[in-house]
């Protein structure tokens, strides 16, 4: 979910980037004839036999293996492009060398050559900067290499390239003013994911733009991809843009611009929930990922709903490539729910073997109100279907000492920079199949009961271990949804550790509850009184106090699970009203929290 971008976007900037070079365009391949084209070869020097084919359809004729990962976008692609399949090959006992070889080409007179193409591009563990190339010659001997990709490393890094990548290459050194030339895309790697290739061109025009803004990366400000509401203020959100000069002309006035967008429950644009900017007055031509910073913090006490965090880049000049001026990620702010990521997406264990645990941080706001950890939800597959049902899973709730840096620098790979506080232990039952949410209650470690209180401002780690004959299991990760926090660690061979920033993900969710058991601490009758009791779809709270109070105000149903929350400051005498339609009959809780203490009143909606 990282690329907002939209289609219209990436077409128009693509009819741009060609525009300005079809005339002097003297060789055109858009691969829209069955097989490969006159003169081409695909091969594959390691044995392994895995090769570049034609497709026309890449969900129903290539064997795309994964329907949530963006498939190719390009703007011809109904017409038939190139495909390497890596992973429909699987894992192979050494990596595949596989090549799609261009039919000679006639340069001659020309002085300048430059190779247009769009493509895209999935890689697991090889890193596309260094295994997918282009090579160029001009004999069919010597071959002169060209590096495609910046950034594409697989692992825990980026995956996936652009949807398109439009790359224009300088080859002059190699084809200009020669009678024979040949392009070879060559791809190592061994159950990657694809390369597509499609609408190949070679021109005399350099095709690099003069002006050609992009947020090359960008800082995502959220701790966790879903937030419960009451939580989400711990995240001041600061904004910083990476932002690269690709064109041939000095940009004056560069206006970077954040948002936080809110979204409707399909995705669809509802507005700005914050937009700040800054200007910088040049930058240079060559500039790559320079850092552009925008002074305001923002505190997002945003409502239950779906938004993102975007970044947006302009300047003086009208910008020849639009489709890369925009970059985001997507969040959500929920009732009760902590999550790293949006779905399960692959699934992965150590390759080490052995028991295992994989664990992801939380860490709690500084709300005057109490909540408890209550379930642990989480996914994992297997390579045997019939084995699915016979997983067991220990979930370990964590607490980190205080000790502990924010960033993790001084954390002990050992555990001992931790607690453990809560505990739940899981038999999948006979059905389970692979990628299933599973959902178990925690218990608290000392007491037993259900649930763990949790401290304002505390930090904790949710683990789930796979021991014995369940150390088989992979757990499910999320690889496209982003952080730059702390956020999935792993326990291998007896210490904590890897994977303190960054995705992927793990699927290991927190479900919280707010703890309304007693008021240990009960304010005075006068600080809270509800109005009408019964009522229908409006709560009316009357809030009294002696002298200005912050104050948190929430509404739950009767378990403790979070209708409505909201901290308010400087509190005195007032009537806060909230209209709730979306409240079934039943009997709910309205609750004020201090720093002296609480008031909890019961109320029934009756429709």
């Amino acid at each position: 979910m990282k690329h907002f971008t939209t289609r219209l976007l990436t077409v128009c900037a693509l009819i741009a980037f060609v525009g300005s070079v079809q005339a002097q365009v003297f060789y055109t391949q858009l691969f829209d004839n069955p097989g490969l084209p006159t003169g081409w070869t695909t091969t594959d020097p390691s044995g392994n036999n895995v090769l570049w084919e034609r497709c026309t359809n890449v969900t129903t004729d290539c064997h795309a293996p994964y329907a949530n990962i963006p498939l190719y976008m390009g703007a011809d692609k109904a017409n038939g492009f190139m495909i390497l399949d890596s992973d429909g090959a699987g894992e192979l006992g050494s990596t595949h060398q596989s090549r799609l070889t261009t039919a000679a080409i006639d340069c001659s007179s020309k002085s300048q050559v430059f190779a247009i193409f769009e493509h895209q591009i999935g890689v697991f563990d090889y890193p596309a900067d260094e295994n997918a190339q282009l090579f160029v010659s001009n004999n069919g001997t010597t071959w002169t290499p060209y590096q495609l990709f910046n950034g594409i490393t697989g692992g825990s890094g980026t995956r996936f390239s652009s949807n398109p990548l439009v790359s224009g290459i300088d080859i002059s050194s190699v084809a200009a003013n020669q009678a024979t030339v040949y392009l070879r895309w060559e791809w190592i790697g061994n159950y990657e994911y694809w390369w597509i290739l499609d609408n190949v061109r070679l021109t005399t025009i350099d095709p690099t733009p003069a002006n050609d803004l992009s947020v090359s990366d960008f800082f995502y400000p959220v701790s966790s991809y879903a937030t419960p509401e009451s939580q989400i203020g711990t995240d001041s959100f600061g904004f910083t843009a990476y932002i690269s000069n690709l064109g041939t002309a000095t940009q004056t006035n560069v206006r970077v611009y954040a948002y936080v967008i809110q979204y409707d429950d399909q995705g669809m644009f509802q507005g700005f929930a914050h937009v700040d900017s800054t200007i910088v007055p040049a930058l240079a031509p060559g500039v790559v990922d320079s850092a552009i910073s925008i002074e305001n913090l923002y505190a997002p006490e945003l409502p239950i709903g779906l938004y993102g965090v975007a970044y947006e880049v302009f300047a003086d000049s009208v910008d020849s490539n639009e489709g890369d001026n925009f970059d985001g990620d997507f969040f959500e702010v929920t009732d009760l729910l902590f999550a790293k990521e949006n779905a399960p997406q692959s699934a992965s264990r150590p390759a080490s073997g052995g028991d295992w645990a994989v664990g992801n941080y939380y860490r709690m706001g500084p709300g005057l109100d109490i909540f408890k950890a209550s379930v642990a939800e989480f996914s994992y597959a297997v390579n045997d279907p019939q084995l699915a049902g016979d997983i067991n899973v220990d979930i370990t709730l964590y607490k980190i000492n205080d000790t502990v840096d924010v960033n993790f620098d001084n954390f002990e790979p050992d555990g001992s920079s931790m607690e453990p506080i809560g505990v739940a232990s899981y038999d999948a039952p006979d059905d389970a199949e692979s990628y299933d949410m599973h959902e178990t209650e925690i218990f608290d470690l000392n007491t037993s009961e259900a649930g763990v209180i949790l401290d304002p401002n505390g930090r904790y780690i949710l683990s789930a271990g796979y021991v014995g004959t369940s150390n088989t299991a992979f757990t499910a990760f999320n690889e496209n949804v982003r952080s730059d926090f702390v956020s999935t660690i792993l326990y291998i061979g007896g210490e904590w550790g890897g994977n303190f920033e960054g995705s992927p993900n793990a699927v290991l969710r927190l479900y919280l509850t707010l703890f309304t058991s007693a008021d240990n601490n009960p304010l005075a009758e006068t600080a809270l009184n509800v109005f009408p009791n019964p009522t229908a779809d409006v709560v009316n709270l009357k809030v009294k106090f002696d002298e200005p109070t912050d104050a948190t105000i929430t509404i739950a149903d009767i378990n403790g699970r979070v209708v409505r929350t909201e901290n308010r400051a400087a509190m005195l005498d007032e009537t806060v009203t909230y209209q709730m339609p979306q409240l079934a009959s039943g009997t709910y809780l309205a609750r004020i929290a201090t720093k002296k203490g609480t008031r909890t009143l019961k109320f029934v909606v009756q429709k």
